[in-house]
């Protein structure tokens, strides 16, 4: 398993946006779409597994066990790590960030950003460059 490492910090009031657009924009690549994610059966609690080095990740519903690919990058994982918290947390709130390529809407850098419900820290788990 995987702890969120050295992208989070504590704060009074943890915000997962604000976060990953500070270690998106140190990043180069700064963030201009976040898409919060929710399961269909409402829950907004996922795992999160990723493979940091090949830069793919997925979440599996921590309510019904539903699984979601994120952007098609399941296929490029090769070593399959499940993302917890500092605090031990496995249940966290998922978004993803978007940095398009100047002047389109193609990706080009994808960020996986967590929010734990029980300590409240947030930050960036895993990103890639697309291809």
């Amino acid at each position: 398993m995987v702890s969120l490492g050295t992208t989070a910090q504590r704060s009074e009031n943890m915000n997962l946006d604000e976060e990953m657009a500070i270690y998106a924009k140190k990043n180069g690549y700064p963030i201009e779409l976040i898409e919060k994610q929710t399961c269909d059966c409402g829950s907004d609690l996922f795992t999160l597994f990723s493979d940091d080095l090949e830069g793919g990740a997925y979440i599996v519903c921590s309510k019904c066990k539903k699984e979601r690919d994120i952007r098609d990058s399941r296929m490029y994982i090769e070593n399959k790590e499940q993302n917890i918290c500092n605090c031990d947390e496995e249940s966290l709130q998922i978004s993803i960030g978007v940095a398009f390529f100047k002047g389109t809407r193609d990706p080009r850098w994808i960020y996986v950003g967590a929010r734990c419900p029980k300590c409240e820290l947030a930050g960036a788990y895993v990103d890639w460059k697309e291809n």
